[in-house]
């Protein structure tokens, strides 16, 4: 079957066996959650890319057939309705909108999939940052917060960049905040540093009661994370290198320096086309949120899930 994930910024899609093999994936930028805090609607760009998406996907597969489920940006949106009966209409597909603990636990079960592929049998949590929410699931805790990515950068994109900080200096401290008045010289990327503690204060919060030692990652900030650390580009992605990978808080923050000083061309190069401000924004809410846990990557997650639950496994 065809699983579909359309996500606040991405649209996944995943086809799978019976025997819950991947035989193809896919993945295209949307976007759907840019400017949606202030004008409360999906914007025309986004509905455009989304329908090119499923013009693409409609060549390879009986989009009638597929299972998909859309998530937060969906869920804020005035026009989701409106948006869904056009693509009812135009390519005969059913979008189905997910509560925030049914996207919490199909999640799981795709990441919990690609965990037993690589033979990881550990308890772990798990935590999925997409564009305008954020899951966080540990034994039968669900537990969703109210911002993302794209929702957490665009608070203060308007803000104008400060000066370049040429080199990386060579600085170890325990204080995440130090690090960041230390290394961080552009006052607008040192500025959405520290307001991403203010937003993750209540994950962390919950984080630390449940006591949660190891973490599975599967969103896209972790797993272009990963990519770039293997020297992958962005049209070289491949999930079996990153599956499995252990990172660290650190290599959030070291990230995020480097997308943030990158030239517009070559970052589209290594993560991507209209991806860059977002990871920033997304790598410096991990780095924020995360101590001394144990981190890994899991590619699979929400598209893997529905195929997952439909096959009963």
């Amino acid at each position: 079957m065809l699983g579909i994930d359309l996500g606040s910024n991405t649209l996944r899609a995943v086809k799978m066996s019976e025997n819950l093999e991947k035989l193809e994936e896919y993945e295209f930028v949307i976007g759907a959650a840019r400017n949606l805090t202030q004008s409360g609607m999906i914007g025309k760009e986004a509905i455009e890319r989304l329908k090119n998406a499923l013009k693409e996907l409609g060549k390879k597969h009986d989009l009638s057939q597929a299972k998909a489920v859309a998530t937060a940006a969906f869920r804020k949106a005035s026009n989701t309705n409106l948006i869904f009966n056009e693509l009812e209409e135009e390519f005969d597909i059913r979008f189905i909108l997910i509560s925030p603990q049914t996207e919490a636990k199909l999640s799981v079960l795709g990441m919990k999939s690609g965990l037993l592929a690589l033979n990881l049998h550990k308890e772990f949590g798990f935590c999925d940052l997409g564009g305008a929410s954020c899951e966080l699931s540990f034994r039968k805790n669900f537990l969703s917060f109210d911002f993302g990515i794209i929702s957490f950068y665009e608070k203060f994109k308007y803000q104008k960049k400060g000066k370049c900080l040429k080199t990386l200096p060579h600085f170890k401290t325990k204080d995440k905040k130090l690090q960041i008045q230390t290394l961080i010289k552009d006052e607008k990327l040192r500025s959405l540093a520290f307001k991403a503690f203010e937003e993750v204060k209540d994950i962390k919060r919950a984080l630390k009661a449940q006591r949660i030692k190891r973490v599975v990652l599967n969103s896209g900030v972790p797993t272009t994370l990963g990519a770039f650390k293997l020297g992958l580009a962005y049209k070289n992605y491949d999930a079996k290198k990153v599956n499995g990978m252990r990172i660290f808080t650190w290599d959030f923050l070291k990230f995020a320096l480097r997308l943030w000083y990158m030239r517009e061309d070559e970052a589209e190069f290594w993560v991507g086309k209209m991806r860059k401000n977002y990871l920033i924004g997304g790598a410096l809410l991990l780095f924020a949120l995360f101590d001394k846990e144990e981190l890994i990557i899991i590619d699979e997650g929400l598209r893997e899930g529905v195929c997952v639950a439909l096959y009963g496994a």
